[in-house]
């Protein structure tokens, strides 16, 4: 059953979206789309959790992994703006302990930019403590940097989030999600929590994985497509910085389910968005 309503014009977007449930095998989802600033789309349907069948609402909130990046990065420019902050200037200008091993010239724009060479720790965090915060702010303070910064792009797909959250809190005074919360989320009247508060909980949908139908990690080299091959390669090794990425705890894997990550500020990949704060579709917009 797929719930909310189209403006006229945009049956095909409800279409589409009850095909992937009767054709590909979507649990649960939702999906607002906005036209010249008014919303023409708000839709969801299935369930939020396939171990209760709890059924997905207009209020359920759901983790948005790396699109979490774009909201601290609005953060950021919202300091630039407001000239507290400048982005070619060196982070240790804002966090003096971030000058050790050689970083003292790296600007905040390179921490942006996933140039900081920063990707990965020689020593992961334990979990707990990265968890905390702080230990992994002072973790890679301390860190060198894993290439010539400037020089080589590199994904920073956990540490992004402690570094450019650190440069927020030095800056504002206040937690990135903290931030968020009161300079964003609330003027704006969005559903969106960098740390999720308890009273929110029980409205989060509950992750589901599936092996995909192809693992390319296991097919012969000669397999796999050419294009392909050099980021294979890179996944099937553990002490490449594809993987070391996403070994900066210890353990290394996050249970995004867990009440203690959802609570935590990970402004790399933790985000949750619902489509609660959306206006309802008028009919008449076309």
């Amino acid at each position: 059953m797929i719930y909310g309503e189209v403006a006229p014009g945009f049956e095909s977007v409800r279409a589409a979206f009850a095909k992937n449930f009767t054709r590909h095998g979507d649990l649960g989802a939702a999906v607002c789309v906005y036209r010249n600033g008014h919303p023409v789309v708000d839709l969801w349907g299935g369930v939020a959790d396939a171990e209760t069948g709890r059924p997905w609402t207009r209020d359920t909130l759901q983790l948005v992994y790396s699109a979490t990046k774009g909201a601290t990065a609005t953060a950021v420019h919202m300091l630039v703006e407001r000239g507290t902050l400048d982005l070619d200037a060196p982070v240790a200008k804002y966090w003096p302990e971030f000058a050790a091993n050689g970083k003292a010239d790296i600007p905040v724009r390179w921490l942006l930019s996933h140039r900081a060479g920063l990707v990965a720790l020689d020593h992961p965090v334990p979990l707990k403590e990265a968890l905390a915060w702080h230990p992994m702010a002072e973790a890679l303070a301390a860190q060198r940097p894993l290439w010539t910064p400037g020089t080589a792009h590199g994904y920073h797909g956990r540490t992004w989030g402690w570094l450019v959250g650190e440069v927020i809190r030095r800056v504002s005074g206040r937690s990135p999600g903290r931030f968020f919360a009161d300079e964003i989320a609330a003027p704006l009247g969005l559903d969106f929590f960098i740390g999720l508060p308890a009273g929110e909980r029980d409205r989060v949908s509950r992750m589901a994985y599936q092996r995909p139908d192809v693992d390319l990690t296991t097919l012969p080299a000669e397999s796999v497509p050419e294009e392909l091959r050099e980021q294979v390669a890179a996944w099937r090794d553990p002490n490449s910085f594809s993987n070391r990425a996403y070994a900066v705890t210890d353990p290394a894997a996050i249970d995004f389910d867990s009440p203690e990550v959802q609570a935590a500020e990970l402004p790399a990949s933790n985000g949750m968005y619902g489509p609660r704060a959306c206006p309802h579709v008028r009919r008449a917009d076309r």
